[in-house]
């Protein structure tokens, strides 16, 4: 028997190693490979994450102002441009309370939820769902929701594919396989400094946006302050060069009662301003009643005219079907007034203002409003016009293009929320040097409409033999002891008190017919005052007197039947509206 060649034996053991050292290679690059596939799964995941995200982010920030302002047109537009991007599945904004209010998706994707899910990031079944809050100063508005098209498993192969390639590169040449799991590592290293370098760059530029906001809202701010200090000074100026030329000559009747007129004129003014401050704001609550705009142009035909000044002409033409609509009657004539002195400041060297009203007929398809009938009040200008720039920003709160002391940019603001909140809308249509129009679509109301605010005969404005007893409350001393001078020249017996403490002293003993609480007031405000006074005087009737008021506390306090006079108020306002709660709290009684 022959003897083996140990050299033959040493090479097939060497053999049978290096091919188990093959093997382990293969083994080991195998593994590598399948680690790589999963970091690179992962990181697949985490880019898809952080662009659902961003894109989240945009959308949060985009529908921001127009959750503010509930305008759906608007997030429909925001929610209409995620179309482009095929890979967004669905989307939907949600409301403060959690309610969908906007929602988006494609034929193929399922409906978003009706609720918006908890907030936060997350990855199932191949797509990517994200849920980011909206916030305003702090306060919530509401929340976004957006949801990714799940991966295809072809697309999910066609990625790992060179996993495949790698294991029949392994078989052929070890490295092959180790210079491509190299390369992939570099690549991932790549990808992480380049994910590190956008990261960085979105946080410069969050940065640099709330710079910008910042400046915008003191720019804002600046604008406000001067417009509305140079209007209350002039006011300030007429109230007290009236008061100082009654001081000096109180014996000149005729001219007392001139300056007495120009004073109070001031003051009716400068109430205007502050309701027009209010509105915006949404403290003042409006007041939705039908009427018909018609009548209540025709009733503001001479107070436009003097508004206007001799070298404009007012044309008017109204709708002869009596067209009722439902919105606030006070309001809405500050709107229309606010249109002619805009109207009337775009024509410095005069020309014509044509206010008319036609129904007109919406069809599907409107971005704002739904289909029906409405009621177009148009208020056209031969002026300066418009660019488009101007108008994309026309009905922007503080926007104006008057110079600073001359005009706060809120009239087309408050024009726009008072059309919103009636169920329509305004528009602009005006080309530089071809005249503006504003059209202020209002919804048709098939309400009775009422009748203008006539005076009523029928009321006592002073109190009834026997008086009653009136109990004011009023943390300012000149505005309590008006109040309590001009209701005891009525007739009545008044009680007074500083504060709702004071009063609840007074609560304690005598239990007065009807209260007259000032809202804003240290300590206790009128709503808390209120909120007791019901508890030791059950039934008696209450008013507040404030310029301030939040009407929704104050409906709370009371049951949501709070009487409230806007200050400033004149004397016939105090008497009827306290002669009028008597007059209905005996009726209740008997």
């Amino acid at each position: 028997m022959s003897r083996r060649d140990p050299s033959l034996s040493d090479g097939r053991l060497a053999d049978r190693r290096l091919v188990n050292v093959a093997w382990a290679g293969v083994a080991a690059l195998l593994a590598i490979g399948v680690l790589l596939a999963a970091r690179s799964e992962l990181d697949d995941r985490s880019r898809a994450t952080r662009a659902a995200e961003v894109q989240a982010d945009i959308l949060a920030a985009s529908v921001s102002a127009a959750l503010s302002f509930d305008d759906r047109a608007a997030m429909r537009e925001y929610l209409g441009a995620l179309q482009v991007n095929r890979a967004v599945a669905a989307a939907a904004v949600y409301d403060a309370r959690g309610q969908a209010v906007v929602v988006f998706h494609r034929p193929d994707a399922p409906s978003p939820p009706a609720r918006a899910p908890a907030p936060g990031a997350r990855f199932v079944e191949r797509h990517v769902a994200v849920t980011r809050g909206v916030a305003e100063q702090g306060a919530r508005l509401g929340a976004v929701y957006l949801e990714t098209r799940p991966e295809s498993w072809a697309s999910i192969l066609g990625r790992h594919s060179n996993l495949g390639v790698m294991t029949i590169l392994a078989f052929l040449l070890l490295g092959v396989v180790t210079a491509a799991a190299s390369q992939l590592q570099h690549r991932a290293r790549l990808l992480s400094a380049a994910n590190a370098r956008l990261l960085e760059e979105m946080a410069a530029r969050g940065e640099a946006e709330e710079a910008l906001r910042q400046s915008q809202k003191m720019e804002a701010l600046g604008q406000l302050t001067g417009g509305i200090a140079h209007d209350f000074n002039n006011l300030l100026q007429v109230v007290h060069g009236a008061f100082e030329l009654i001081r000096r000559r109180p014996d000149d009747t005729d001219k007392v009662a001139a300056w007495s007129e120009n004073g109070i004129a001031a003051a009716e003014r400068g109430a205007s301003l502050t309701r027009q401050l209010l509105a915006f704001s949404r403290s003042q609550k409006l007041e939705l009643r039908p009427f018909v705009v018609a009548d209540l142009i025709a009733e503001m035909h001479d107070l436009l005219v003097r508004t206007l000044g001799p070298d404009i002409v007012l044309a008017v033409a109204l709708d002869e079907t009596r067209a009722a609509v439902m919105s606030d009657r006070t309001q809405l004539e500050l709107a229309v007034l606010n249109l002619a002195i805009n109207a009337r400041d775009a024509m410095p060297d005069g020309g014509r203002l044509t206010i008319s009203t036609t129904i007109r007929a919406i069809g599907p398809g409107d971005p704002v409003l739904e289909p029906g009938d409405y009621v177009d009040l148009s208020v056209a200008d031969t002026g300066d016009g418009m660019a488009p720039e101007v108008i994309e920003r026309a009905f922007d709160p503080f926007f104006t293009t008057k110079g600073v002391g001359k005009g706060t940019g809120l009239g087309l603001s408050q024009v726009y929320g008072v059309a919103r909140q009636a169920g329509g809308v305004a528009r602009i249509a005006s080309t530089p040097g071809g005249g503006t129009v504003v059209s202020l679509l209002l919804r048709h109301s098939t309400a009775t409409a009422e009748a203008g605010a006539e005076p009523d005969e029928s009321l006592p404005i002073l109190a009834p033999e026997g008086g009653h007893t009136v109990l004011v409350v009023d943390d300012e001393d000149a505005v309590r002891t008006l109040a309590c001078e001009t209701l005891k020249l009525l007739g009545y017996r008044v009680l007074e008190a500083d504060s709702g403490a004071a009063a609840l002293e007074v609560l304690a003993t005598a239990c007065p017919d009807l209260m007259l609480f000032d809202y804003a007031m240290p300590a206790m405000n009128g709503a808390e005052l209120a909120r007791v006074a019901r508890l030791r005087c059950p039934g008696v009737p209450i008013v507040f007197a404030s310029g301030y008021a939040d009407t929704d506390q104050v409906e709370a306090a009371v049951g949501g039947e709070a009487t409230i006079l806007r200050k400033p108020f004149n004397m016939e306002t105090l008497a009827r509206t306290v002669s009028t709660l008597l007059r209905d709290a005996g009726k209740a009684g008997t």
